[in-house]
């Protein structure tokens, strides 16, 4: 018998049976007389789930390990149903190969799953192939389906090994937050933080010190994270250092790991991330004794990459479009999702666990979207269109139809595959980019589109900007707490204008209707002509002043269309042919009274505007 961390005894045993009574002890399970079936069972082409193993002990743990999925809800009444072949593969083959044994952890998992492995090939049973995968950020690729008898058995085998494991939940190689008190997204898939494939036993117990520290302070994904960056780095010590110790770890060794990071293709910040994390781990290890690192800084401020500014990662319009053009070819629950984050622009962590009664009316009958911001840690409220209430209420219906008045929340898994849990971020993602690789919607360059839930945030966002929404207006509606938040925006608005600008037709004309830009200087590069027209020029009602602003105030107060400072351009031709009627207006009464000064100023003024009406008309090309 190997030398596993965990031993099966008989006790034990006794007490995993003793907490199964009733229909759960039975070797066949009628799926109508399943205790936690929900009246919606479907007929399968039997209704008897069989459990025929030799071993009485494992037909236990068979039978405690199925009871245990359906009681947490990881598996539904007919998921397990449908996997009584599966079930009946698993059991034949144990009794071909462990007729006697007492328990299944008296082996390892990988022992057993090339047995199970080896028992299928040769019974022409295994079933694997590939499939097409749309990926979150690449494109679809190939992927391997593993035959679910092995899936199933490694599921029912790390279950049972779970309940024999009396070790503290800190010692084992998976840790489960629920057990620990950790709160866990509903709306996520991943409960549990993996210690597995850490290769030197030291560098192990240090890591889990420094988690265990980490969960106080950081979110259970920011710990993933962290065990991720850190895994890396215990592959890259066994591989070029095999033989080292915790001590050895010196400043060329680290200048080493760092070098090669480049070469991933990571972004910087995510380098700047994982240099960052390897430094805390590294000083608070020292620091606190959980590894016998050396106590000197080995990673300094210039080892960091510099990190670039994050910029709007919003969805083009034409992509939207393309995506609302197929919308009703989503799932209802995923189709009504959609069209709520589109106008909301809530994170999609937010948007998944929406409360039931999430609407709000006032008294003139406007509505509102009441959620809660689990980053900022607040309750949030926003007005939205009564499209979208409709959906909501829509979504409502649905929901007490198929769970009644007391579900609490808006986008439970739909039956029958739900069980009673949320819709999870990975799934919504997933029917999203399924949607866009079977319709091939594609951004304007032909490339096709990789949707990410942040992004409808982003894309809400870059459109109030655009429209001209002010700041505080877009921070106030988002929930951002800082406007540096919201600034991200603006940058999108900037290079707005800047590309109008460089697609601008017209021409820049001064006060006499002569074109002041040549052709060498609209081949500047349009960031220049933005920074020049929009920075170093004084806006003006009609146009633009050429005199910078850092020169002060203008000497000449009221004069501009006599200045040869102003600037103008098509966009204010209509404001020029309103200021010509009057000026023709004031001439006409300054003369009739004989005032001659006021009448020869605004005789230049009047052949000025026709100049500059004349040249923008394209008129005159001088």
């Amino acid at each position: 018998m190997e030398a596993l961390p965990i031993q099966w005894s008989a006790s034990k045993q006794l007490v995993l049976e003793s907490e199964m009574q009733g229909f759960w002890m039975r070797d066949e399970w009628d799926i109508f007389e399943c205790p936690l079936s929900d009246g919606n069972a479907i007929p399968s082409r039997a209704k008897y789930l069989i459990f025929g193993c030799t071993s009485t002990s494992i037909n236990t743990e068979l039978k405690y390990a199925c009871w245990q999925k359906l009681e947490k809800k990881e598996w539904s009444v007919n998921s397990l149903w449908s996997k009584k072949a599966n079930i009946t593969n698993i059991a034949n083959w144990l009794n071909t190969v462990a007729p006697h044994e007492a328990s299944l952890i008296v082996k390892s998992l990988d022992r057993w799953e090339l047995s199970l492995r080896s028992y299928l090939v040769n019974n022409k049973k295994l079933r694997e192939y590939t499939a097409e995968r749309v990926g979150t950020t690449k494109e679809a690729y190939l992927f391997l389906i593993q035959d679910p008898t092995l899936i199933i058995f490694r599921q029912i085998y790390k279950l049972v090994a779970n309940v024999y494991d009396e070790r503290e939940e800190y010692e084992k190689e998976v840790w489960d937050l629920r057990k620990l008190g950790v709160e866990v997204d509903p709306s996520k898939s991943n409960y549990k933080l993996n210690f597995e494939q850490f290769s030197q036993p030291w560098f192990l117990q240090a890591v889990k010190k420094f988690i265990r520290y980490s969960l106080a302070i950081c979110s259970p994904g920011e710990c993933t994270n962290r065990i991720s960056t850190l895994r890396d780095f215990s592959a890259f010590l066994a591989h070029y250092h095999p033989s080292l110790q915790p001590s050895e770890i010196d400043r060329p060794i680290i200048l080493e790991f760092i070098s090669q990071l480049p070469a991933t293709g990571l972004a910087s910040n995510t380098r700047h991330r994982i240099i960052g994390c390897i430094r805390t781990f590294l000083e608070l290890c020292a620091r606190e004794g959980w590894a016998a690192f050396p106590d000197k800084r080995l990673i300094y401020s210039e080892d960091f990459p510099r990190l670039s500014k994050p910029l709007p990662r919003y969805i083009p319009e034409e992509v939207l479009s393309q995506l609302n053009q197929h919308i009703e070819e989503l799932q209802p629950h995923y189709m009504r999702m959609t069209l709520i984050i589109q106008e909301c622009g809530m994170r999609i962590g937010e948007l998944c666990k929406l409360a039931f009664d999430c609407l709000i009316q006032d008294a003139h009958g406007d509505w509102f979207l009441r959620y809660y911001q689990y980053k900022m840690k607040k309750e949030h409220t926003i007005p939205i269109s009564r499209e979208v209430v409709a959906v909501i209420q829509e979504q409502q219906c649905f929901v007490i139809e198929e769970w009644g008045f007391d579900f609490p929340y808006l986008f439970p898994v739909p039956k029958p595959y739900g069980k009673g849990g949320l819709v999870k971020q990975g799934n919504f993602n997933h029917a999203l980019n399924k949607l866009g690789h079977d319709r091939n919607i594609c951004d304007i360059n032909g490339k096709l589109w990789r949707f990410q839930p942040h992004q409808f945030r982003h894309s809400v966002g870059t459109r109030m900007t655009n429209n001209g929404v002010p700041q505080h207006i877009i921070q106030r509606y988002l929930g951002h707490e800082s406007p540096e938040m919201t600034s991200r925006y603006a940058y999108i608005h900037d290079q707005t204008l800047k590309e109008e600008f460089a697609k601008f037709r017209g021409k820049v004309v001064n006060v006499m209707g002569k074109v002041v830009e040549s052709e060498d200087a609209r081949s500047i590069s349009s960031e220049s002509q933005w920074i020049k027209k929009n920075i170093l020029s004084q806006a003006l009602p009609n146009g633009t002043c050429a005199l910078p602003i850092v020169a002060g105030s203008c000497p000449h107060a009221n004069a501009c269309l006599t200045c040869v400072h102003f600037r103008t351009t098509i966009d204010f031709l209509d404001e020029h042919k309103k200021q010509l009627e009057q000026t023709n207006q004031i001439i006409e009464t300054a003369t009739a009274k004989g005032w001659q000064r006021q009448t020869e100023m605004n005789l230049k003024v009047k052949d000025n505007l026709q100049a500059i009406i004349t040249s923008l008309e394209g008129q005159d090309d001088a």
